[in-house]
């Protein structure tokens, strides 16, 4: 059979074996191998039921392959099929029962289409028509072999080419999907620079509006500096009143230093100080009282110290039309400059009381503290003896009156 003469290895593939097939042996293990490392994610499995094709493709591992030599040959065999011509046949009458399509036993015979019987011009013998016979069937089967090897190549080739052309549609659609994801990446881009331009031109008016408010703000310094340099026309002549005040100043920190000297004189009044330490806080209670009084008036003062040179400074600039208002506003400001320095030599000196004061407190109240833990820690049968030796030293007694004086202890302040 022509089947088992062609030797075809068994890897091939069906369209190979059949002897249509237009890929070899290495291009078939190529695309197993491509087939095989490509990764499982790119490739869906897909259900039995609804996997399209056979073979997967896969878009990423698809080489574009130049034509075969079997092309030419798979197109002349199309070509030659697509031109011979094919006998009408008759239609049949079409069945009206089921009893119509039932075979029967006896066959219709159509002598009419059976090929005409070409016979020699002499008589035959049946050897020679048994011998005709026997070849007439064999180029017959021959013949029909030969067909249905070529039908069978035709089918395999056509399986084949809907195979590629559905592999080619998948990667077509693939291609189509990938434009529009850049049509779609190019339209975004095209708005994000029509967004771009509108930016650009918000930043130009806005640069614009910001090149108006420039030239505003550089007027608005110049006024700045223009009342600046008025302002410290009136800040020199504050300084020189601010010289007097120091000045008055020293010569309170100088009274002051005086006072501090004549205060050390107090100290050797320690022991009466215990008798003085409620008198001395009712003092510091008045003293604050006259400090927030004083501080509260010193606020005032400077409130209107303020007030009138501001009014002194506006006075200035009419200076030609009002020298009789300018001269008593001086006055008055003078006497606010003396009132000014009087308090504040007052306050000072509240203040320096009031911290001396506090000190020599907590000194005492330390001084206390210290004679109490000392008190509490001798024993006391040791006080009394002390306090009895004190007793001696200070008033000599008899002996009656030092027992009777022993007896009593609390009658002369001893616990």
């Amino acid at each position: 059979m022509p089947e088992q003469l062609l030797k075809v290895p068994r890897s091939a593939s069906p369209v190979a074996r059949a002897g249509a097939g237009d890929i070899s042996e290495r291009e078939l293990s190529r695309e197993r191998h491509n087939l095989q490392v490509t990764p499982p994610a790119r490739v869906q499995p897909a259900h039995p039921k609804k996997q399209l094709f056979s073979a997967p493709v896969n878009k990423f591992t698809a080489k574009w392959c130049p034509p075969s030599p079997n092309l030419a040959r798979i197109r002349s065999c199309l070509d030659e099929f697509r031109l011979q011509e094919t006998p009408v046949r008759p239609s049949a009458a079409k069945a009206s029962s089921m009893e119509d399509l039932t075979p029967t036993k006896r066959i219709k015979i159509n002598r009419k289409e059976g090929l005409p019987v070409v016979r020699s011009p002499g008589e035959h013998v049946f050897t020679e028509e048994a011998a005709a016979t026997k070849i007439c069937r064999f180029m017959l089967v021959a013949a029909w072999r030969r067909r249905r090897e070529d039908v069978r190549c035709l089918r395999k080739t056509l399986e084949t080419q809907v195979l590629q052309s559905e592999r080619l549609r998948i990667q077509i659609s693939a291609l189509k999907s990938l434009l529009d994801s850049d049509n779609s990446k190019v339209r975004m881009a095209m708005r994000e620079l029509e967004r771009l331009k509108q930016l650009l031109r918000d930043k130009e008016l806005e640069k614009a509006v910001l090149e108006r408010e420039k030239l505003a703000l550089e007027e608005d310094v110049c006024a700045a500096e223009d009342r600046a340099s008025e302002m410290s026309i009136g800040w020199r002549n504050c300084r020189n009143e601010l010289d007097g005040v120091r000045a008055a100043a020293a010569v309170s920190e100088h009274a002051l230093a005086l006072e501090r000297a004549a205060h050390c004189n107090t100290l050797a009044a320690r022991d009466h100080a215990y008798g003085r330490l409620k008198t001395l806080e009712d003092d510091l209670a008045q003293h604050e009282e006259l400090l927030s009084s004083a501080e509260a008036e010193v606020a005032a003062l400077r409130r209107e110290t303020d007030a009138k040179q501001q009014a002194l400074d506006e006075t200035s600039q009419r200076l030609a039309h009002e020298q009789e208002a300018r001269s008593r506003c001086s006055r008055e400001c003078r006497a606010l400059s003396e009132r000014v320095s009087c308090a504040a030599l007052e306050t000072e000196a509240l203040r320096a009381e009031l911290h001396e004061l506090r000190h020599e407190l907590l000194r005492m109240r330390h001084q206390l503290q210290l004679t109490q833990e000392q008190l509490d820690w001798w024993p006391k049968p040791l006080t009394r003896i002390l306090g009895a030796a004190r007793s001696w030293f200070r008033g000599p007694k008899t002996v009656p009156d030092a027992i009777m004086w022993t007896l009593i202890p609390a009658r002369h302040g001893i616990p």
